[in-house]
């Protein structure tokens, strides 16, 4: 440009504004692209990372916005399976937006012991913490392993995949209950290569919604009802009622047990039962082996004492295989309640629709 044109430009009214107003608009334009550029393969990089690089791009992308930066987060979930997550999470954001997917193993509540009052006691306060976190989750899934899973004492054939979105407020994105059961499904299928679990592979579909209702108070009494449904007051004879405490019974894979009463008068009797099967017999045989070695060969007590109790053991096979059973009776009188031990024994095991039923006799405590 010569000094005639270069002076033109300079004594133009608006060029000289214009071209700076251009240029900073270029210079701005390429530093935002080349932002998003790098924010675009960090979090391309943040999602192949997470969760073993697992989760599905296009799901993913529906739920986190494309505007702030990702971080992710893989490692062991409880017993050594995962917990992961990606998602944005920035100090006072107001688009913070995370998926979470961690997966635990389905266990069975270990007994704390065989005893009468350990099996019809609450298996729920002994369920670690960690296997109760998948009822605040959004969505989860349970995935059959029927080669098991290594590394437990016991046989474990089932984990379970959850997932959760966090968002400030209502944010949640249409959809995205749809994609949180593709992230929950291509973990789940993760975890069964890894583990070779064999099965069927799981389906987004068969990711369901978290129910967001309060735990079901029915579920205890259905346990109890389940143990303790056999029995009623009558039984005991005539003018035997109940004394108005809940009965208290549970079920578990082995064992089930019942704790009840019974009220005439001012006379109460504290009735039991108590049923055994599968790998649970050994232990019970020895924690009950006294009982059980002299069972129908020894004779009342003396008539000294505050309380009486005299249980009635059987073996009969039922619903689920070889079993022992157990029905004791405790009263302040000792007569006749050897007699109605035998009598309620006898209707505990019609009640359960056993055979080949082989009593072995009635043992004071």
């Amino acid at each position: 440009m010569d000094s005639s044109a270069w002076a033109r430009f300079r004594r133009h009214r608006w060029l000289p504004q214009a071209t700076l107003v251009l240029l900073a608009a270029a210079l701005i334009t390429g530093f935002v692209l080349m932002r998003a550029e790098l924010r675009a393969r960090h979090n391309a990089d943040a999602l192949a990372r997470a969760c073993g690089g697992v989760l599905p791009r296009d799901a993913v992308r529906g739920l986190l916005p494309d505007a702030h930066w990702w971080d992710e987060r893989s490692g062991p979930g409880p017993r050594g399976l995962v917990s992961c997550g990606v998602g944005v999470d920035e100090p006072g954001g107001d688009e913070d937006v995370r998926l979470d997917v961690a997966a635990t193993p389905v266990l069975e509540t270990p007994l704390q012991g065989v005893t009468v009052e350990h099996v019809s006691g609450d298996p729920e306060a002994r369920t670690p913490r960690w296997a109760d976190d998948y009822r605040r989750a959004d969505a989860t899934t349970t995935v059959a392993c029927p080669r098991g899973l290594p590394g437990y004492a016991r046989p474990v054939t089932a984990f379970r995949v959850y997932g959760t979105l966090s968002t400030v407020g209502d944010a949640a994105p249409p959809g995205w209950l749809t994609r949180i059961g593709e992230a929950v499904a291509a973990v789940a299928n993760d975890l069964r290569a890894a583990h070779r679990c064999g099965g069927s592979p799981v389906r987004p579909a068969d990711v369901r919604p978290v129910p967001r209702t309060e735990p079901d108070s029915d579920a205890d009494a259905k346990d109890t009802r389940a143990a303790c449904g056999w029995f009623r007051p009558a039984y005991l004879g005539p003018g035997w009622q109940p004394t108005g405490q809940p009965d208290r019974g549970a079920t578990h894979p082995g064992a089930r047990a019942c704790v009840s009463e019974g009220l005439k008068g001012r006379q109460t009797l504290g009735v039991t039962s108590a049923s055994w099967w599968g790998e649970l017999l050994p232990e019970v045989r020895t924690e009950y082996g006294h009982e059980l070695a002299v069972a129908g060969r020894g004779s009342a007590p003396r008539a000294d004492r505050r309380a009486y109790t005299v249980a009635a053991w059987a073996e009969a096979r039922c619903a689920d295989g070889p079993a022992l059973h157990r029905v004791s009776v405790t009263g302040k009188e000792r007569d006749g309640l050897a007699d109605r031990a035998g009598a309620l024994l006898g209707r505990y095991l019609e009640a359960a629709h056993c055979r080949d039923a082989k009593t072995l006799g009635t043992v004071w405590k």
